[in-house]
């Protein structure tokens, strides 16, 4: 096994899974969990994920997949439709998780109350440095995956600003600084049209003293709509790093022919970047939409044309990378618009009938803009 994929349906979980095995060791397992019976109440669409998020460990697949009884949770986004009426509910059916778990209102489309990306990994160590970061160690390197950073604050800028500078002072005292070791982060903006632009002010500022500029290199990053069940948090992030890489090690990536570069218009942030390391190269592509390198929006109002264009810049951005869309093991479609699903689901369904995906209700960051792709790649060297 090499990379597989698989479509199955458990206790009414439609369960996507992309299955991969770099080699020195290390298999890694995305898998998408959506609930398939909208009409079930909250409490029981979770404990059927809850139930089939550990049997997809525990089911063999005919052997097609390796042996999922060895992988292990790292990482874990559960989408909400109402993350304040949800979350304790949630927690108390899950239970104490030994891994990074974020929580993040943005509703799948499908029309369940709940969908679930999970990351597995198999011959890792593993251990939980607190309660928001969760460490994965193999052939020297340690994966760190941090979840559910939040923050005080009278605004977007204040919160943003003190989330990150608290995640690199986090990081420095593992050995590791945001420029050199964070690969990716996920900045989710509760009232986006009204809030973006002091989380961009506020990742700036921290960027500002963290020596990432325009002349250096900045981190692929998502910045969508979403909430948590605390309706005073106006950020929440995630993130991404490896301990152990070189300052070089990581590369990113422009498509300067499709795109622009985000700095053009004041917004700090990578459009794709890719690490080789134990063997295998992981590409993030950053959350993409209808644009051109002139940074202006492509086909406005026209909801297929502008998924056809993300496409096509999604394209562009893993062919640099060395990939295609065949080595993508995850995607997340954010949409603006519900009443843009049943056209957007089409589209997805007919191009990747086999990759992991999931459409969640998502505000973009501009409004012209109806619909935003984020997703990573997994290549053997």
């Amino acid at each position: 096994m090499e990379t597989k994929k698989l479509k199955i349906i458990i206790n009414d979980v439609s369960v996507s899974l992309f299955a991969f095995d770099g080699g020195q060791g290390v298999r890694e397992y995305l898998a998408m969990l959506t609930c398939t019976n909208p009409e079930q109440s909250f409490e029981e669409q979770a404990r059927a994920m809850a139930n089939s998020c550990e049997e997809i460990r525990t089911s063999n697949f005919h052997g097609h997949l390796g042996k999922l009884s060895e992988a292990h949770p790292v990482f874990k986004r559960y989408y909400l439709s109402d993350a304040a009426n949800q979350l304790e509910t949630l927690q108390k059916i899950i239970g104490e998780q030994d891994c990074a778990v974020s929580y993040v209102q943005q509703p799948p489309l499908q029309g369940a109350k709940l969908g679930l990306w999970v990351y597995l990994m198999a011959g890792t160590e593993n251990h939980k440095i607190d309660d928001n970061m969760f460490a994965v160690t193999h052939n020297g390197y340690t994966e760190l995956w941090s979840a559910q950073l939040m923050a005080a604050g009278k605004n977007a800028f204040d919160q943003t600003f003190d989330i990150m500078t608290t995640y690199a002072q986090r990081l420095r005292s593992l050995g590791c600084t945001l420029a050199d070791n964070c690969l990716r982060t996920w900045l989710y903006v509760n009232d986006i049209d009204n809030h973006y632009d002091g989380v961009v002010k506020g990742r700036n500022a921290v960027f500002d003293t963290e020596h990432l500029t325009d002349d250096t290199h900045f981190i692929a990053s998502t910045g969508i709509g979403g909430r948590c069940a605390d309706h005073r948090a106006l950020c929440m992030m995630n993130a991404y790093a490896i301990k152990g890489i070189k300052p070089n090690d990581v590369r990113h990536l422009y498509a300067l022919d499709h795109l622009n570069r985000t700095s053009d218009y004041g917004v700090r942030f990578e459009r794709g970047s890719y690490i080789d390391f134990a063997g295998r190269r992981k590409v993030f592509i950053s959350g993409t939409a209808s644009i051109d390198n002139k940074g202006d929006i492509m086909h406005v109002g026209d909801i297929r044309q502008q998924v056809r264009r993300m496409w096509e810049n999604i394209q562009a951005l893993l062919a640099e990378g060395g990939c295609t869309f065949d080595d993508v093991a995850e995607m997340t479609v954010y949409l603006r618009d519900t009443a843009d699903y049943k056209i957007v689901s089409d589209m997805f369904a007919q191009k990747f009938p086999d990759t992991p995906y999931i459409i969640v209700l998502a505000p973009v960051c501009r409004p012209g803009w109806l619909v935003e792709t984020e997703c990573l790649a997994l290549k053997k060297l």
